[in-house]
């Protein structure tokens, strides 16, 4: 049995002062001796009072031993300490008169016990009763020993003691004060401890801390960004990030010597991912401690493969852009005062003339009378002279006679300054646009009736104005009448699953920010509350601003491929006759039990049971009954143990429970036996009752191993220990050693 017993953390604190007390008690019992033996007092009162002092010190230890002492609180139990060490004090003072003095610092010394933990208020009280005390003592020699007692000497030392008392209440104040402050000070460093590490949590761009170019910590970013679980990366070289050797070592040998300097690294680097894909990154690395960057470094990586990307697509845009614009089937005039200054080859197409003979004259000759144009003139001098652009459709004549449709749009080049006439006009060709007009209302109508027949349901939401329009087959996945107005379904984004509601409004707002394609599967809420799966394609509009005016989008119903997925998952999992978790999810959640069972220091136990006379029941009673008498088996298992635990079925007749955070091998003693009386009770199959009975072999980690397949094994070895030795019973395998 230890001296002292282990227990909470305020009993061993309590414990740590009570051996500062023993300790302090030893060392005034030996000054004591000492005294004595120098002849300042006499042997028989230092023995006395080392009795006193040592029966002192059993009493609190006995009274700490029992535990009776948690129901005080700290300050009572240092007080009764520090009253009763004043009282043993005052016994010695009283006989030491020529050692007086010496003794005197015994209650200074016990009163410092009280000084670290008691309240002003406290001390002052305990001040006065060791002022009280002392001066009992006074009063006892000055009856008793009027000859020896100095009362003036007496009481300079009561004033000294009570001024070195008073400094000890003021030392003790100042203590508790300072205590508070560094008591607030660190939470307040606690404090923004958690805030940095919920803002390394939680930010959007990989953050990493490095030291020797190793992975030390890591945010859920960071790992989601290269596909790696936290194990395999924390305490490993960077070097898994890189596609070679040689991109590693270069970036290395470019990084450290700028963060030597002070500076903080920002590139472009290429990285790869565990699946091999390779990622282009922006790269910012910075000293922890400035020009230090052996002593640690934070990396900050975000992915900006996806605008790579898309500035590859931009710059292919613009350049087919361009080549659109040098070869344009439109015609493309310049104007300044009604007079042509410049046109591409197009126009002279269009017009059947040369570029010399369209420039430097007026377009009237184009139209079909001096009154069209005028009018035309009129329309577009007073809207370019408001800064406003023009679009109109005309029907020109060409050099040749013929006629021909147009579409004229135009505008001032500086719609700043009016004053500068010069305008560029594009001219097109719509003679066939017209022809086909009457064909595009009927495509129209045809395309009206094919969304109505798609099994997707289309919707088009104009962001400007806010109005949206469903299609017909949008409002059936959603269980709404063709009659039902939009705004019963908006806002549409609450009719999402509040699972998914967050994820899709981040996705259409990376989409409106970053154009990334919108290709989600998410629940949405039907008329009758219910949810049905959709997956959901969509893609906006931006206008010439860069501004998502519109945003048009589908969703097709897939509640019944996610149902289909479940089950194809749950029988994955799942022994089929019983339903209890097969041997794969066994060894899932066995692998992960004793991950936690180490971090925790938690015993885990696997119990391998095989039924006793189930062969018998297959042979003479068929699979059938088999069957019945697994399910019944099952059943039973299922209720015997806790909800935290797993039941599973290895396969035949043998079955697998696993008990985590168990407090010792009694609980899995207690649950064998249980397991043995639940499986005597017969098993109902038809008209046949069977009576069958169950061999358990039992393992323990980290008794007797870490490792998922040798604990099954260790439990098998013991459950054949049983069959060997007459079945229906269990054993242990620590037991079998």
């Amino acid at each position: 049995m230890p001296f002292f017993p282990k227990a909470d953390h305020r009993q061993q604190l309590r414990l740590q002062r009570l051996a500062m007390v023993i300790a302090s008690s030893l060392l005034t019992i030996a000054i004591t001796l000492l005294v004595a033996w120098f002849g300042y007092i006499p042997y028989p009162v230092a023995i006395r009072y080392a009795a006193m002092v040592f029966v002192l010190i059993i009493f609190f230890y006995l009274f700490f031993r029992s535990g009776f002492n948690l129901r005080f609180s700290d300050a009572s139990l240092i007080a009764a300490q520090v009253i009763a060490a004043g009282l043993a004090t005052s016994y010695v003072v009283f006989e030491g008169n020529t050692a007086r003095p010496t003794f005197i610092f015994f209650y200074l010394a016990a009163y410092m016990f009280g000084v670290f933990v008691l309240k002003t208020r406290a001390l002052v009280l305990l001040a006065l009763f060791y002022l009280a005390c002392y001066a009992g003592v006074v009063w006892l020699s000055a009856m008793l020993r009027p000859s020896t007692t100095d009362l003036h000497r007496e009481i300079f030392r009561f004033v000294l003691l009570g001024m070195m008392l008073a400094w000890l209440i003021m030392l003790g104040r100042y203590i508790r004060g300072l205590r508070e402050s560094l008591k607030a000070a660190n939470a307040d460093v606690m404090r923004l401890h958690r805030m940095q590490r919920l803002i390394f949590d939680t930010a959007t761009v990989g953050i990493a801390h490095l030291r020797d170019r190793k992975i030390i910590d890591c945010n859920v970013y960071f790992l989601t960004m290269f596909g790696y679980a936290r194990e395999e990366v924390i305490n490993q070289p960077t070097r898994m990030l890189y596609a070679d050797d040689e991109s590693w070592e270069l970036t290395g040998n470019e990084s450290y010597p700028e963060l030597r300097e002070g500076h903080t690294v920002r590139r472009e680097i290429i990285l790869r991912t565990k699946s091999g894909v390779i990622i282009t990154c922006d790269f910012s690395i910075e000293s922890l401690f400035p020009k230090e960057p052996d002593r640690g470094v934070v990396l900050m990586l975000n992915d900006i493969s996806a605008i790579k990307e898309q500035d590859a697509a931009l710059r292919q845009a613009l350049l087919l852009q361009l080549a659109i614009f040098n070869h344009a089937p439109v015609g493309i005039i310049f104007i300044r005062n009604r007079i042509i200054e410049d046109c591409n080859e197009y126009m002279t197409t269009l017009l059947g003339e040369t570029c010399e003979e369209i420039v430097g004259k007026t377009t009237e000759r184009w139209f079909l009378s001096h009154e069209r144009w005028e009018v035309r003139g009129h329309e577009m001098y007073s809207a370019i002279a408001s800064g406003q652009p023009i679009t109109y459709e005309e029907e020109f004549v060409r050099k040749d006679g013929t006629r021909f449709w147009c579409r004229v749009r135009g505008g001032l080049i500086d719609a700043s300054d009016p004053s500068n006439a010069t305008a560029v006009f594009v001219i097109a060709d719509i003679t066939d646009r017209k022809r086909a007009e009457a064909a595009l209302r009927e495509s129209r109508e045809q395309l009206v009736l094919v969304i109505r027949a798609a099994q997707s349901g289309i919707w088009d939401y104009n962001l400007v104005d806010k109005q949206i329009v469903f299609s017909r087959r949008f409002l059936e996945i959603l269980g709404f009448p063709y009659t039902a107005q939009s705004v019963e379904l908006m806002p549409i984004i609450e009719r999402v699953h509040d699972e998914d509601r967050a994820r899709m409004v981040r996705v259409f707002r990376e989409h409106i920010r970053r154009h990334v394609p919108v290709q989600e599967e998410f629940r949405l809420q039907c008329a009758n509350g219910e949810f049905v799966w959709v997956r959901g394609n969509g893609q906006a509009i931006w206008d010439e601003t860069g501004r998502a005016i519109r945003f048009v989008g589908s969703i097709t119903e897939i509640s019944d491929s996610k149902r289909q997925e479940e089950e194809i998952r749950r029988l994955a999992f799942t022994d089929s006759l019983t339903g209890l978790p097969n041997r794969r999810l066994l060894e899932d959640r066995l692998s992960h039990a004793l991950t936690a069972s180490r971090r925790d220091g938690q015993m885990l136990v696997v119990m391998l049971l095989d039924l006793d006379g189930f062969k018998a029941i297959n042979d003479s009673h068929g699979h059938e009954a088999g069957d019945i008498v697994l399910k019944a088996v099952a059943e039973r298992l299922r209720m015997a143990v806790r909800a935290s635990d797993t039941v599973a079925r290895m396969g035949g007749d043998e079955f697998v429970i696993l008990i985590e955070d168990s407090r010792d091998m009694n609980d899995a003693r207690v649950l064998a036996e249980k397991l043995l009386a639940s499986l005597q009770e017969p098993i109902m199959a038809g008209d046949y009752r069977f009576q069958i009975g169950v061999s358990i072999g039992i393992s323990s980690s980290p008794a007797d191993s870490d490792q998922p397949t040798q604990l099954i094994r260790m439990a098998d070895k013991a459950m054949y220990k049983v069959k060997e030795s007459g079945r229906n019973n269990y054993c242990f395998h620590s037991e079998q050693k």
